[in-house]
């Protein structure tokens, strides 16, 4: 279990609505920065600068997907360590174990309870080595 609390978090997601949604239960209900980008292109930039404790991709993106933006992420030094949590509405298990196993620390499906999100995600940083 990490030392510290989850305190920091980077949301790469393409729809509006939904980064409303995270922002406002992530900041709101878990006291969390959170740092939203919609572009997966200028996602490892952001990480770099804004340095998150955890990073959370949504699967389906247009241009580059969860996945491959995840993919890339492993090749920076700068954010390969990062753990990262999918919300996904992709459900089939054979989907959700592809996610874990290129190393996800997790998966949350959509649609989520906000008020639960953040407990969602620190049930997930409880289990980070």
């Amino acid at each position: 279990m990490p030392e510290r609390p989850l305190e920091r978090v980077c949301y790469v997601e393409d729809d509006e609505d939904i980064q409303r949604i995270v922002r406002l239960s992530l900041e709101n209900v878990g006291k969390m920065t959170i740092e939203v980008v919609s572009d997966p292109y200028q996602a490892i930039g952001v990480m770099t600068r804004f340095k998150p404790d955890l990073v959370m991709l949504d699967w389906m993106m247009p241009g580059m997907d969860g996945p491959e933006l995840f993919l890339k992420m492993k090749q920076q030094p700068e954010v390969a360590g990062l753990p990262v949590v999918f919300i996904t509405a992709k459900t089939m298990p054979a989907e959700l174990e592809e996610l874990l196993a290129l190393g996800a620390a997790g998966t949350i499906p959509k649609p989520f309870a906000p008020k639960d999100l953040p407990d969602q995600l620190r049930a997930i940083w409880s289990k980070l080595p």
